[in-house]
């Protein structure tokens, strides 16, 4: 115990850690003018051997943490150009790993080796052989240089590529979970959410289509780029949508694309903004399914009845643009006149006939038949033809009143008065031989009563 008690007290304490001054601290951020850690790395990696001191070496991790590799990539300066020869030491998993001499490592995308079809043929990537190299970043979670070949600049190099670029890309092969995509020499992905504003449940309709995309994800170190179709359609729908709601104003006749189609309508795609095509709007006449009426897809020309800019609403209307059947009920129609026409309704109190596209008339309870009825069903069915005579005519409400009872009861009088005639004239007057009244073998006519009945007439 005592040799430690005396070994602890001949220990060199440990040196007082001094805190930087502010001063000094303001002096260290002047000195590197803006530059990072990593920018630092990298002109270090970048300056030729024997020049300036030693090359560093990438193994050893940077001061002030580890950043991604992504992070590292995009916090390279772009504005110089640091090339280096480096030897290909092994090809795995669609990536080449480089020996830079000395105790540096690089790596590149395969697809920086591989020739594009069109375009000029790229130099094959062989182990042990000496190429040109492009520094983009730093991995300091593998040790690794990240590279580009140089020259694969115009082959679409994924270490040339940034978040946020819009790129062009050809579909290749559709799969459950999006587009497998190629950009020039680089394979990207889209998800399906990526693909279109919508749903897309079929996405084998866009292989083999060049689309026009956004990058929305790059990793470097596996060799992934996420691209977006989406980003950039939703751009172009915000531009089109201020432009379309600018322009927008009730009684306007407008033309668009049916989106959707429900129970209760359809919405239609103005321009960037959606208005719904209410099926009370849709036609003169009643519309039990909308989709008679419209599908999705169709171009229609539609008027905005109404504008509701705080809620984002718009009402749209199809009849308005149709002839209305009610401007010449009158004359197709006039009261007092028969018509026929089909059930179409049947309710508690009456029934509804359709006399035209449109035009619906309505026959009251009381005028379903001559007799007494409690229930419209126990007369009509809905689809049965009629034949209703026209009572009255309200153009401001647009109602018809009709009654089959009258009708009935008419052909019924013609009938008693037609059946009456008939028998009067087919009666043959009383011939000279038929016995007389009240001859022989004929009771004798009973006397008239003369005196009136008790109890009154």
């Amino acid at each position: 115990m005592a040799f430690g008690s005396q070994f602890n007290e001949n220990r060199n304490p440990p040196p007082e850690v001094k805190p930087v001054s502010e001063e000094l601290d303001r002096a260290v951020v002047e000195a590197m003018q803006g530059l990072s850690i990593e920018d630092l790395m990298a002109e270090a990696l970048a300056r030729p051997e024997g020049a300036g001191g030693p090359a560093l070496d990438p193994s050893r991790p940077l001061r002030g943490g580890r950043p991604t590799t992504v992070q590292a990539a995009e916090a390279a300066p772009t504005g110089r150009v640091r090339s280096r020869k480096g030897r290909v030491v092994s090809i795995r998993d669609r990536s080449v790993f480089v020996d830079l001499g000395g105790k540096s490592q690089g790596l590149a995308a395969l697809d920086q080796f591989e020739s594009q079809p069109g375009e000029p043929a790229v130099e094959p990537v062989e182990v042990g052989r000496e190429y040109e190299f492009i520094y983009t970043g730093y991995d300091a979670r593998e040790g690794l240089i990240l590279l580009a070949r140089k020259g694969a600049i115009n082959h679409g190099g994924l270490e040339q590529l940034r978040v946020g670029d819009t790129v062009d890309a050809m579909v290749e092969a559709a799969n459950k979970g999006g587009l497998e995509m190629r950009l020039k020499n680089t394979r990207g992905f889209m998800p399906a959410g990526q693909v279109d504003l919508r749903f897309c449940p079929d996405l084998s309709v866009f292989v083999g289509e060049k689309m026009r995309c956004r990058v929305i994800e790059i990793d470097l170190s596996a060799n992934k780029l996420v691209l977006s179709r989406r980003e950039l359609l939703e751009e172009e729908q915000a531009k089109l949508r201020e432009k379309t709601w600018g322009e927008l104003a009730t009684g306007q006749i407008r033309e668009g694309r049916v989106l959707s189609v429900q129970p209760y309508g359809a919405f239609v795609d103005l321009g960037g903004v959606d208005g719904l095509l209410h099926v009370s709007a849709m036609s003169h006449s009643r519309v039990s399914d909308p989709n008679k009426v419209v599908k999705v897809g169709d171009a229609v020309q539609v008027m905005v009845l109404g504008i509701d800019e705080e809620k984002q609403r718009v009402s749209l209307g199809l009849k308005q643009l149709m002839k209305d059947p009610w401007s010449t009920v009158a004359e197709d129609f006039p009261v007092g006149t028969k018509v026929t026409g089909v059930v179409n309704r049947i309710l508690d109190f009456g029934a509804f006939v359709e006399l035209a596209a449109g035009v619906d008339g309505l026959v009251h309870i009381s005028e379903v038949s001559p007799r007494h009825i409690s229930r419209v069903g126990e007369e009509l069915q809905v689809g049965q033809k009629i034949e209703a005579k026209v009572l009255a005519i309200d153009l401001e409400k647009k109602r018809i009143s009709l009654s089959i009872a009258q009708v009935q009861r008419e052909k019924g009088a013609a009938e008693a008065v037609a059946t009456g005639g008939s028998t009067a004239a087919t009666t043959t007057p009383e011939s000279p031989l038929s016995p007389a009244v009240g001859g022989a073998g004929n009771k004798p006519a009973k006397g008239t009563r003369k005196a009136p009945l008790k109890g009154g007439l």
